[in-house]
């Protein structure tokens, strides 16, 4: 089974690649990524492979297991323009209207009660404003490792771009501070909750 994470983001380039590679290690967590990775979307587009070593002391099973580990995740590219995402959502708004006699009789007064229109709401859709690009990771439920680095990678690319994490198994919008304090708490709740014999991980044996 596979599930998704999605970040709303900006200025994607090469020079990204060592902070967050810096950022993770704030973390206890120490990455590589493919050699050829550069956010890239010709290239770059389909499975993302990432070395991963958590430091000793802070899983489990990551230190009975002892090795780096081959893990990843896939990644998709998708252009984002806040304002055609925008007006969609108001079509869409318009369209599910009621066509009632009534509704139009009432019609007249719409203007004056209408609200302001957001994507999500005020604050998230301050950031959305900035963002021009929307990445899709989707990551198997059944690869232990890629649920830890599919949700720290999320929160710590919109942290450092300032973008948004969307969650859609949950419903949620999260800024990267925000994903940032709550995905460790989830990740560790989920790994801790896993039996050993369960808890599979890859050996990292070079790149494929």
């Amino acid at each position: 089974m596979g599930m998704d994470i999605n970040i709303y983001t900006k200025g994607l380039s090469p020079d990204l690649i060592p902070k967050i590679r810096k950022r993770f290690t704030d973390f206890s967590m120490d990455i590589e990524f493919h050699p050829e990775f550069k956010f890239d979307e010709k290239t770059d587009t389909g499975f993302l492979p990432i070395k991963l070593h958590v430091q000793k002391g802070h899983s489990k099973a990551y230190d009975d297991f002892g090795e780096d580990v081959m893990t990843g995740f896939e990644l998709f590219f998708n252009n984002f323009d806040y304002e055609t995402e925008l007006k969609e959502i108001q079509s869409q708004n318009t369209n599910v209207e009621s066509k009632s006699f009534i509704s139009k009789l009432l019609g007249r007064n719409k203007q004056a009660t209408q609200t302001e229109s957001f994507i999500v709401d005020r604050e998230v859709d301050k950031k959305l404003k900035t963002c021009d690009q929307y990445l899709m990771l989707n990551f198997k439920s059944w690869n232990k490792s890629e649920l830890r680095i599919s949700l720290y990678f999320a929160a710590i690319l919109a942290d450092l771009t300032n973008g948004i994490v969307v969650d859609p198994q949950e419903g949620r919008y999260l800024s990267g501070q925000d994903a940032l304090k709550t995905f460790p708490l989830e990740v560790d709740k989920y790994e801790q909750s896993i039996s050993a014999d369960e808890f599979k991980l890859d050996r990292f044996e070079g790149w494929i």
